[in-house]
């Protein structure tokens, strides 16, 4: 009984263990299958990878993205490793020309379900860039006509491995070792020389992000300088590039920072400067007489006539010497701290468009001595028209005559006003508050020589003609009529028309002997010359 139940026991087993094995072995083959099948479409994808196929989809998409026809170089690959010389993309809205060299890119796969092919750590050595933001570049490449449904058509029409082909790319980071970009504006290029950039997809499709370091930035604009540039981060974004924030280095120690954006509609820029110093922005003859320290904001935007640059100017620590005009009340006043100014206060805001130049809420002030305010305009062809006003603590013009009671009047901040007006060019300013020191003083603003009998402007030393003083000292002279017509100011007051053209004919008869005084700007134009240089010599006696 018992042999007979262990023989049927082990038939059981060898069933069991005869079922079990083919589980098992149905479970390899699929393994092995699998295996065979993923190691087949590894192959099939490496091929598809090294093939033109993929070089020319890489074109198509990148070309897509910047809007223009773009081409790789010659593939060279080394595992997932790609190298290519070159790279050329143009004939785009925004995108000009672009010509890129020495390229590596590691090809990612982790996406490659979704078909998409990862560009991985993308390496530029060296790039040549022109953006066209004026809106006048060519058009972009035409869209694919086709519609979704004649997509999904032609994608079934497929063979069914196509369907896993990849169809799309996407960049994770890009770095740039050497460039030059190109950002043309309607007055002009932005150049962005010898900087390197890292940039990265934006949040939005289509959009990207790029901080660029070091290298130098010019603008087309003649009052702005070469930029060292710091760092800047930029945004592109549907034909607009952003300038989030930047930091540059311009002269020897100054620091500027701009953001602001440019595109085809005109461009807009904010910035500020600092730590500029005075001689570093003043025309050469005037280096030796400003001193100082700039700092300021500006705004630069897009007109009809090119650029406009306003702003505000601050001066710190500043100095000025040697001016004419401040030598001259110096001379009239005997004070010598107008030989060398210090100012206590200095602030400007300035608008320069379409070549003019035009200064105002102009505040200069030295503690103690005097203030000017006013505005300057400055035309394209150099021509000036200013006007200011002056403010002298009393007692500066103490020695000249109706200086203190006629010319300059009591007004706020304790001190005396009189007003200044600036004409001619810059090579040859005109003023005419010397007409009106000398009509307001009379024969008291001149002194004789002893040694030679000349009489010269008091406080200058300048020589005057006989001529020219008796038409300036005569009862029907500039003096005469000058102090006339200040006394009789009421007159004017009253509506009374004699003094007005008695005022005619003072202007068309001292004409001639105010060219030959001269104005203040000129008494000291020519300090380096011997005073005595128009005098006649002396006789002997």
């Amino acid at each position: 009984m018992l042999p007979e139940m262990s023989r049927r026991s082990r038939r059981r087993r060898g069933k069991t263990v005869r079922k079990g094995s083919w589980w098992v072995r149905g479970l390899l083959a699929v393994l092995v299958l699998a295996a065979v099948a993923m190691g087949g479409g590894y192959l099939w994808l490496k091929s598809w990878l090294h093939s033109e196929d993929f070089r020319a989809m890489l074109s198509a998409k990148v070309g897509e993205a910047l809007g223009a026809d773009a081409a790789f170089g010659p593939f060279q690959w080394d595992g997932t490793l790609v190298k290519c010389r070159s790279f050329n993309a143009s004939g785009g809205t925004v995108v000009g020309d672009v010509d890129a060299r020495g390229l590596s890119i590691d090809i990612g796969l982790d996406e490659i379900g979704d078909r998409v092919v990862l560009l991985q750590d993308a390496r530029i050595n060296q790039i040549e860039a022109f953006f066209d933001l004026t809106g006048q570049g060519e058009p972009a490449p035409p869209a694919d006509p086709r519609t979704p449904a004649e997509d999904a058509g032609r994608e079934a029409d497929r063979a069914w491995y196509e369907k896993w082909i990849p169809n799309d790319v996407r960049l994770t980071q890009l770095e740039v070792g050497h460039s030059l970009l190109r950002l043309g504006l309607e007055s002009g290029e932005i150049r962005f020389s010898d900087t390197r950039w890292s940039a990265t997809p934006g949040q939005s499709r289509g959009s990207y992000e790029a901080v660029g370091r070091g290298g130098q930035v010019t603008f087309p604009w003649g009052i702005v300088p070469e930029l060292r540039l710091d760092e800047t981060r930029m945004r592109y974004q549907d034909g607009t590039l952003f300038l989030i924030d930047s930091a540059f280095r311009l002269y020897e120690r100054g620091y500027a920072t701009m953001t602001g954006e440019a595109s085809g509609d005109g461009y807009s820029f904010d910035g500020s400067l600092a730590d500029v110093m005075a001689d570093e922005v003043l025309p050469e003859d005037w280096r030796q007489k400003v001193a100082g320290r700039l700092e300021g904001d500006f705004s630069v935007t897009e007109v009809r006539d090119g650029p406009s640059v306003s702003g505000s100017v601050r001066f710190h620590d500043g100095v000025l010497t040697a001016l004419p005009v401040l030598d001259a009340l110096g001379a009239y006043g005997g004070n010598p701290r107008f030989r060398r100014l210090t100012l206590s206060e200095a602030s400007t805001d300035f608008l320069w468009e379409a070549g003019a130049l035009t200064i105002s809420n102009l505040k200069l002030g030295s503690e103690g001595l005097m203030r000017v305010e006013g505005r300057l305009r400055v035309e394209k062809d150099e021509r000036i028209d200013g006007r200011f006003r002056i403010g002298l603590t009393p007692g500066t013009l103490a020695r000249i005559p109706g200086a203190e009671t006629k010319v300059f009047l009591p007004g706020e901040r304790g001190l005396l006003w009189t007003h200044l007006h600036v004409t001619g060019t810059l090579d040859d300013p005109q003023e005419d508050l010397t007409e009106r020191l000398i009509a307001a003083a009379g024969m008291r603003m001149f002194e004789v020589l002893p040694e030679t009998g000349e009489r010269v402007l008091k406080f200058t030393r300048r020589v005057i003609s006989p001529d020219t003083v008796g038409k300036l000292t005569g009862e029907d002279g500039l003096i005469g009529q000058g102090r006339d017509l200040l006394d009789s100011g009421q007159k004017l007051l009253d509506g009374d028309g004699e003094v007005i053209e008695n005022a005619g004919d003072v202007l068309q008869k001292g004409t001639d002997a105010v060219r030959e005084v001269g104005g203040i700007f000129d008494f000291f134009d020519r300090e380096d010359e011997e005073p005595d240089a128009e005098r006649p010599e002396r006789q002997p006696q």
